[in-house]
């Protein structure tokens, strides 16, 4: 982990993958993050499994929770709730994803726990925002992020279903989003001693990554049209199919880059075919284009191209799957992909959160914490003693 938010101590009470992944950002920036979980199951991510995972580590709990350590307490009962308080009046910031309803019987709105704490960042990730209709509604990241904000209309195809998404896009960006507001808060809090409500939502995540079809609709100007590959109406930022059936896209949008691309790929002719003679006429002609493209890629094997193209001028890339990215070069030779360690013998490896400081990479990464796991090392640092602790067990009010 990195060192800017050594001294930093989080509180979270938030479940699944969105507010939980804005926590492990800030611990993956150094700062001390402790995971309050109900005291009766735990975070709702922890009962979710991967087909054909062995059960050791769970990718969707994972995903938002590593490098922190983990207490569970029953904030439904009036002695968990004061351990809550407790570590409130010693922390930086508190993050919450619960519903309005929830937050307000549990007693973990902000004018509670400013109360107590007035420097404290309160953060708060709702799915449609603090107003309106749904207000209080719950979201999750594909139909609050991605359905509701336009990215699946714009991509769904005639006579064909809205496409899925590949993995949490909205909870992860607005995870490392609502990190970095937290971190804004911080900073005038540095200067006028202010604490601070900060607030996103999956919705705003969302309609944010949509800014510019929703930007372009606002002006009458139609959006990124969706196409099928062979109607693509710019052949030169498309996919294509190779021999053996892998991909590669091409993003070509610099005129110069045209004649270096036709010789990597060995067809002179399209220079003097007047089809292709500039960007108009590729524009133009672009299904023409796509067409002649279409047979070139499939003359080669993904490999080949991937070997040819190491010199070409233009952007690239070959359509890679997960197992390859975890054994990229490019990758592992800049510490975007890390190792974190589940215990002294196992590991795993994950992409890391997207920031790196004094050109250094993000140092060694403690996988989640089990339930419950830190429950006691926790409440001692607040001065409960055995006997308290035993008392609380006892009671059902921690675990």
């Amino acid at each position: 982990m990195y060192d800017v938010m050594n001294g930093v101590r989080v509180i979270e009470v938030a479940e699944h993958t969105y507010v939980p992944a804005a926590a492990m950002v800030l611990a993956d920036w150094g700062a001390d993050v402790i995971k309050v979980e109900r005291a009766q199951g735990g975070d709702a991510s922890r009962h979710m499994r991967l087909p054909g995972a062995d059960g050791r580590v769970n990718p969707f709990f994972e995903t938002g929770n590593r490098g922190k350590r983990g207490i569970a307490l029953d904030l439904t009962q009036e002695a968990g709730r004061e351990q809550l308080y407790r570590l409130i009046e010693g922390a930086d910031v508190f993050l919450t994803n619960l519903r309005a309803d929830a937050r307000a019987k549990l007693g973990i709105e902000p004018q509670d726990l400013l109360k107590r704490n007035p420097r404290l960042i309160y953060a708060r990730g709702t799915g449609y925002g603090l107003h309106g209709a749904m207000a209080n509604d719950g979201g999750f990241d594909y139909p609050t992020a991605w359905c509701r904000a336009g990215a699946a209309f714009n991509q769904t195809l005639p006579d064909e279903p809205p496409p899925k998404q590949p993995g949490s896009i909205g909870d992860l960006t607005g995870g490392v989003t609502l990190a970095g507001a937290i971190a804004a808060a911080l900073f005038r809090r540095e200067r006028t001693g202010k604490g601070a409500v900060v607030d996103n939502a999956l919705y705003m995540v969302g309609t944010y990554l949509m800014s510019q079809s929703l930007l372009a609709t606002s002006i009458g100007v139609p959006t990124i049209p969706i196409e099928r590959q062979k109607d693509s109406s710019f052949a030169l930022a498309n996919n294509y199919r190779t021999r053996d059936g892998r991909w590669l896209t091409i993003c070509l949008l610099m005129e110069k880059w045209w004649p270096d691309f036709v010789a990597h790929i060995e067809r002179p002719a399209l220079l003097s075919d007047p089809r292709f003679k500039d960007a108009a006429s590729r524009h133009a002609n672009s299904r023409a284009l796509g067409g002649e493209l279409n047979e070139v890629f499939a003359t080669r094997d993904y490999a080949e191209w991937c070997e040819r193209f190491k010199t070409l001028e233009g952007v690239w890339s070959p359509i890679q799957s997960p197992a390859e990215v975890l054994t990229d070069p490019q990758a592992l030779e800049n510490g975007f992909i890390s190792s974190v360690d589940i215990d002294e013998h196992n590991q795993y490896q994950v992409g890391v959160s997207p920031a790196q400081f004094d050109e250094q990479p993000i140092g060694r990464l403690m996988a989640g914490p089990g339930f419950g796991e830190h429950t006691d090392e926790v409440l001692r640092e607040i001065g409960l003693t055995d006997a308290q602790l035993r008392a609380l067990r006892d009671s059902g009010a921690i675990r």
